[in-house]
């Protein structure tokens, strides 16, 4: 069960980015967060886009760990898994910053 829980981790905080940043998402155009002016930006887009570089960096201190494990078929699994996670990750969030906060 251990290594189940290592070699799915990446795709795991992957998983809890795409859903917080959807959560996010709503609650911040329901909120008038895009309304808020903050230096650079909105409140909203600062919230996007800090959650997503702490996912994002949380990926790649995940990669990191997954390269230090033991050599063997759990290392090659949970660093492919912290790979994908960590390509999705910056995929899948990098529309915060790209794209317009709510329509």
């Amino acid at each position: 069960m251990r290594m189940l829980g290592r070699v799915t981790v990446g795709l795991w905080l992957w998983a809890l980015a795409f859903s917080l940043l959807y959560a996010l998402h709503g609650i911040g155009c329901a909120g008038g967060w895009h309304g808020w002016p903050l230096p650079g930006g909105s409140a909203f887009r600062w919230t996007m886009v800090v959650t997503w570089v702490c996912f994002a960096l949380g990926g790649v201190v995940v990669l990191r760990w997954a390269i230090r494990l033991p050599k063997g078929l759990e290392r090659r699994l949970a660093t492919v898994s912290a790979l994908v996670g960590l390509a999705g990750t910056i995929i899948t969030g990098s529309p915060v910053i790209f794209t317009s906060a709510c329509v």
